[in-house]
């Protein structure tokens, strides 16, 4: 089950990146498409209104707005021996689909009405009666739910630059996906990222403890275009070879994203079923 929980939250910003790009035995690298030319000056902050320059701090919690009222995107995720992408919506009723390609074998995982289900590969789909998706319970384990909270929520952009704005620091400017972009780098503590999750009481406590699993910090970078959108982010992962690059998630089609609808009953099954046979 522990299996199932480090794939579900491969790509979950407190540490999934980090789980992805470490997935294999070096650093690994990924480059951000479409070039770059670094500038460490001030004309590299976030465009306020009016012209005016945003400091690091305000142009992060300028996208935080902006990504929220996105609401969805189409994620395309790139690291060592790992490649995907996500169909995500964080606005209500959110859905999470990933489809991954890691050390050459598919796997698709989906979060969608409180579930998250597991994609069958052919053996199992043929043992579970052409049934295609194993359904993981979040009601059956306390752990699962955290889980499954923790991936939709540390993956919404909105929360992750406004937990990342206290502390980020600007680095210049970079072309990235053939947009020009602002460079941003932050350390983001668990406990600021959950304090900026929509969760209370046990559950918060919980969410906390799984992220903690990847680390008590992350260092995150972040790069913003012109109309305040996060374009792409990627996070250094601290185990990785000197000299390695970290996976990215670039972020693409905002807005344009549609809720992935849970599979029905006739579509489901549960490992217990299988071991019953």
């Amino acid at each position: 089950m522990r299996a199932l929980r480090t794939l579900a939250v491969a790509c979950l910003a407190a540490g999934a990146l980090t789980a992805c790009s470490s997935s294999g035995s070096g650093g690994g690298s990924t480059e951000a498409k479409g070039g770059s030319s670094a500038s460490a000056s001030a004309e590299g902050a976030g465009a306020g209104k009016g012209g005016t320059k945003l400091a690091p701090k305000e142009a992060l919690l300028a996208s935080a707005v902006v990504m929220e009222k996105a609401g969805s995107a189409k994620l395309s995720l790139e690291g060592v021996d790992v490649k995907g992408s996500i169909d995500y919506v964080w606005k209500d009723p959110g859905s999470f689909l990933m489809n991954t390609t890691e050390e050459g074998q598919e796997v698709k995982v989906l979060f969608a009405d409180g579930q998250m289900y597991v994609g069958a590969t052919p053996d199992m789909a043929a043992a579970a009666k052409g049934r295609k998706w194993m359904v993981i319970d979040a009601s059956d384990s306390s752990d699962e739910a955290a889980s499954i909270t923790a991936t939709m929520q540390a993956m919404n952009p909105g929360v992750q630059l406004a937990a990342a704005a206290p502390t980020a620091t600007l680095v210049g400017t970079e072309t990235v996906a053939g947009q020009s972009t602002t460079h941003y780098r932050s350390e983001i503590k668990a406990e600021d990222l959950v304090a900026k999750m929509k969760i209370e009481g046990a559950l918060k406590d919980q969410v906390l403890t799984e992220i903690k699993k990847d680390g008590a910090t992350v260092v995150t970078e972040l790069w913003i275009n012109g109309k305040g959108e996060l374009v792409q982010q990627s996070v250094i992962d601290p185990s990785a070879d000197a000299g390695g690059k970290p996976a990215t998630v670039t972020y693409g089609g905002l807005g344009t994203v549609k809720v992935t609808p849970a599979p029905g009953p006739d579509e489901v099954f549960k490992l217990g079923d299988l071991l019953q046979q």
